[in-house]
């Protein structure tokens, strides 16, 4: 039986929960926190309900909260770990609450996708299912350059498109017969580009490029921690003037906004204070008389 001062400390975690999730939506992992939830809900739940056949379900809370991942690293693979172990806590507090107060753990949810008022653009679609080797609309692209390693410099065009939760960031070199359309050459995700022109170059801009892969650790159902993981990718790009340089700069900037307002909506119910209250009020309109 839980006392008032139980009730008062566990929901302060909550609350404190709750707003480490939504700090995380500032990370450079945001769009991927709704499979998260989806990914981790169901073990959350079977942890809790096998810890409340043997011992107290905040035990388990407790262990969560313990195992969080504190890094003050800023690569991306830290913040992957931060974020999934941030989205797990969450989930027991969440699932804890309804315990608490309703008898009983909640179902996964259903997240509803939203997009961005203007992503029905041919030129958004279009990137979003870009590809290496794909075509693109160059409409909306910036020219600049780019040395690679193993192919030197190349011309090519910045195309950064968002489309619900997903975005890319593409270059593309321009068609040799089709003047508006350009062939990609390379993407990266849009999330976590983390745009910086150089001090002592203005016409230059640095990215950050997210090198782990998530969808691969998860598809060998590896769920420790990579003991070796990819160092961030780097991409300098350099453009013909310090303006193009800095509405470069601003478009990569922007069309993450719109990913990210995208997860927020999609969020937005479980982050709501009285969640499990509406879940309960549902299942009771339901309930025969």
């Amino acid at each position: 039986m839980l006392t008032d001062d139980n009730v008062y400390l566990f929901n302060t975690s909550f609350e404190q929960s709750r707003e480490c999730l939504r700090k995380e939506l500032d990370g450079c992992w945001f769009d991927h926190i709704p499979d998260i939830i989806g990914h981790e809900w169901g073990s959350c739940k079977k942890a809790l309900e096998l810890q409340s056949q043997v011992m107290d379900p905040l035990f388990t809370l407790e262990l969560a909260s313990c195992q969080q991942t504190i890094d003050g690293s800023s690569n991306s693979y830290s913040a992957w770990q931060r974020m999934v172990d941030t989205v797990k806590v969450f989930i027991l507090h969440l699932q804890l609450k309804a315990f608490i107060f309703m008898g009983r753990l909640l179902e996964k949810p259903s997240l509803k996708s939203w997009s961005y008022s203007d992503l029905g653009k041919t030129s958004s679609r279009d990137a979003s299912s870009a590809s290496f080797g794909s075509e693109v609309s160059l409409g909306s692209g910036i020219p600049c350059r780019i040395a690679f390693s193993y192919a030197g410099v190349r011309d090519v065009y910045l195309v950064a498109a968002a489309q619900g939760i997903s975005g890319k960031l593409i270059l593309a070199e321009k068609h040799p017969f089709r003047s508006q359309r350009g062939v990609v050459i390379a993407i990266a995700p849009l999330a976590g580009l983390s745009p910086k022109i150089d001090k002592d170059h203005p016409t230059w801009l640095h990215l950050r490029i997210r090198e782990f892969d998530p969808d691969f650790f998860k598809a060998k159902g590896n769920q420790s921690k990579v003991s070796n993981p990819p160092a961030d990718g780097r991409w300098t790009l350099g453009f013909h003037s310090a303006k193009a340089c800095e509405a470069a700069q601003l478009l990569i900037l922007e069309e993450p906004c719109k990913q990210r307002f995208s997860v927020e909506r999609m969020l937005a119910p479980l982050l709501r204070e009285d969640y499990w209250g509406e879940i309960w009020m549902a299942e009771a309109i339901k309930a025969p008389a």
